[in-house]
């Protein structure tokens, strides 16, 4: 058919004629002439071809199918309605067939979440009738977990499954309810256990990392609640000794933390450079003999420098780094490719053969992100973060531009 057969002008208005069991509709009044009258709305269907085609797209390119099929419903609801004129069949055509493709996926999901649920109640079972309550209610909490994220099944099981879940959820805690009001009438003989709580929080005051201190202590306190209740008055006495311990540690640990950081901004840029020095001389040969995991891992180590020095410290440790790292992985593309016995000057003009094929990959990536940098949104920080995608992107094709060089220097 001819655009002219999905539309037509009567008594000065732009109509589109009636498809499938949608009558026609008016779309608005002549302006100018009816022939530029017509072609605005034929242009405009353009736009309904996109909304059914970008939904197309997203079904095939995401895992989640299922989640579109409100917005594949939501425009068979609505498109009809569309301001414009063109072959509004086919599109739904395309709408009702993908319709169809989600049901299936959801009617498909529904019958896997089925028998996943149906395995999570046989384990639930199980751990429902232990006596090992703590090591059951961690269980218990990890089922109701994968219960939760686990999707709907089909609408005429959904009471029966979710029901029998709830029952045995609702059972266990019942029972371990049960099992702490009768442990709660042993109160006087659990004095006991908060003793032997305090001896062993007495480890904390060995501890010296502040980071590793703060999570032993909140550790601890988890254990502290995990105790149960005694008499008040002894409860508090024994809270009063915890707490004592927890300030004596934490002091012992921030003095020594002070003490660490100390340590001059001077001789922490000493440090950086001796790394930088270490990366340097490795650099200068096109097969690095270093451990770049370790000297991260020391460069990390090393505290602040003064702000003046900070950025162009971190500056040469990325380029220096990088360059290490590229050649590594060159050298590892290259024994991959290589044969045994190949020459040196083989294995250098398969280095530069390789190097510009990685070089021409990230300079295409590096102009494409160019040209759609200023398509992004900068709200919200995004060109903070766009800004140094930006700069990493230059520096990988700045590092493969030296090597490069250094290799010609060679041939």
């Amino acid at each position: 058919m001819e655009k002219k057969d999905y539309g037509y002008v009567l008594d000065g208005k732009v109509y589109r004629k009636a498809f499938m069991e949608f009558p026609d509709l008016e779309l608005g009044e002549v302006k100018e002439t009816e022939e530029q009258s017509l072609i605005h709305y034929y242009e405009r269907f353009e736009i309904a071809v996109k909304k059914v085609s970008e939904v197309k797209e997203k079904i095939a390119a995401n895992t989640n199918k299922g989640s579109f099929l409100i917005q594949v419903e939501r425009l068979i609801d609505t498109l009809h309605g569309f301001d414009a004129i063109g072959d509004f069949e086919s599109l739904y055509v395309t709408l009702h067939g993908l319709q169809t493709e989600l049901i299936e996926y959801v009617e498909a999901n529904r019958q896997k979440n089925l028998e996943i649920k149906i395995a999570l109640l046989d384990q639930l079972k199980e751990v429902a009738e232990s006596h090992d309550w703590k090591a059951s209610s961690t269980t218990v909490k990890e089922i109701q977990g994968k219960w939760l994220k686990t999707g709907a099944v089909a609408q005429e099981r959904r009471e029966e499954i979710e029901g029998a879940f709830e029952g045995l959820v609702q059972k266990f805690y019942e029972r371990r309810s049960a099992f702490y009001a009768d442990l709660e009438k042993m109160s006087e003989e659990k004095e006991a256990a908060f003793e032997e709580f305090l001896i062993k929080a007495e480890k904390l005051k060995a501890e010296k990392d502040i980071v590793s201190l703060r999570k032993s202590i909140n550790s601890f306190k988890e254990e502290w609640q995990a105790l149960g209740k005694i008499k008040p008055s002894k409860h508090n006495e024994f809270w009063q000794k915890f707490q004592e311990i927890i300030k004596s540690a934490l002091n012992a640990a921030k003095k020594l933390e002070k003490k660490k950081a100390k340590l001059s901004t001077k001789d922490n840029q000493k440090l950086k450079e001796e790394i930088l020095s270490e990366l340097k001389k490795a650099n200068e040969t096109l097969i690095p003999k270093i451990d770049l995991n370790l000297i991260n891992k020391k460069w990390k180590g090393v505290g602040n420098t003064d702000k003046d020095v900070s950025k162009e410290l971190s500056s040469r440790y990325l380029k220096l780094s990088g360059m290490i790292s590229e050649k590594k992985f060159l050298n590892s593309l290259v024994e991959k490719k290589s044969k045994k016995g190949t020459s040196e000057s083989d294995l250098n003009k398969l280095r530069v053969r390789l190097l510009r094929g990685l070089l021409d990959r990230d300079y295409n990536e590096l102009k494409t992100f160019e040209e759609n940098l200023g398509k992004f949104n900068m709200a919200s920080g995004l060109d903070n973060l766009l800004d140094r995608k930006l700069a990493q992107q230059k520096l990988k094709v700045e590092i493969k531009k030296e090597i490069l060089a250094e290799l010609k220097k060679l041939s």
